[in-house]
């Protein structure tokens, strides 16, 4: 009968690490996301905790490929350890996979707007972004052109009501989505009178910040709102802005049309440029 130390030493090296890394890569991913839903610590550094525990799935990966290989070569020990670290790095590297349909289905922009000729600027938010961070200059043609190809349903909202009511319409429609106002202008007296505000918004799971302008411009009679919707980090939204801006204007179309009797779409119109 073979002593615990001989079965300890019969079993796969390969197989004790892929465990190991596994476990430590499911950690540093859970450990990221944790920190920065919770205690927002700086993106970059999530994105890099992010990034290291992709690689070290991909390595526990390997690391089992090679345990079994020894195991059915050598008659080694572990396989369930295999079997374990196998399914836990692949949970950790799946989730980009899972991705690829809206990596595929949006283009590679991160800025989106209702006016790409004179988007409404980031004046308090673009102090917010660190160092690292996307530049809040909007990009312009370059972005312009994908996103009239990707969605071409973003045009700003035409309504035949006073620019101020609009305004404050606004502001409580932003709220109602879970946005923080971090700034705020009302329409002056001027004519063509022209109302900002600024917000942030941020992701459901890993919390990533995304800033939005609401641009509220018209008269007595008649208002016209433009939004825009940028990501703080990242190259590709996902498509995430471009929702959120059709997200807003439909809300903002809501809570208009429970002020009337009417239905509110004999009133409004969406402009098609």
């Amino acid at each position: 009968m073979r002593s615990p130390r001989d079965i300890k030493e019969t079993t796969s090296r390969f197989a004790v690490w892929c465990v190991s890394v596994a476990l430590f890569s499911a950690a540093l991913i859970l450990s990221a996301l944790f920190l920065h839903r919770l205690f927002s610590i700086p993106t970059p550094v999530a994105l890099n905790l992010l990034k290291l525990s992709i690689l070290g799935g991909l390595f526990a990966l390997a690391l089992g490929t090679l345990a079994a290989v020894d195991i059915w070569r050598n008659g080694s020990r572990g396989f369930s350890r295999v079997v374990l670290g196998g399914l836990i790095s692949s949970c950790v590297v799946a989730w980009p996979l899972l991705l690829l349909p809206k990596i595929n289905a949006a283009p590679e922009i991160n800025d989106v707007t209702t006016d790409t000729a004179s988007p409404p600027p980031f004046e308090t938010l673009s102090a917010r972004r660190a160092p690292g961070a996307n530049v809040p200059v909007y990009p312009g043609e370059l972005f312009a052109r994908q996103q009239q190809q990707a969605f071409p349903d973003l045009k700003p909202l035409l309504i035949n009501r006073s620019v101020a009511e609009v305004y404050e319409v606004s502001v409580d429609a932003i709220r109602r989505l879970g946005m923080n106002i971090v700034s705020s202008r009302p329409p002056g007296d001027e004519t063509p009178a022209q109302g900002y505000i600024e917000a942030y918004d941020r992701t459901l799971i890993w919390g990533f910040y995304d800033d939005v302008a609401v641009r509220v411009s018209g008269n007595r009679l008649s208002a016209r709102i433009d939004v825009r919707s940028a990501s703080r980090y990242g190259r590709h939204d996902l498509g995430r802005n471009a929702e959120r801006t059709r997200r807003l204007l439909r809300e903002i179309v809501a809570r208009l049309e429970a002020t009337v009797s009417t239905p509110l779409a004999r009133r409004t119109r969406l402009r098609r440029q």
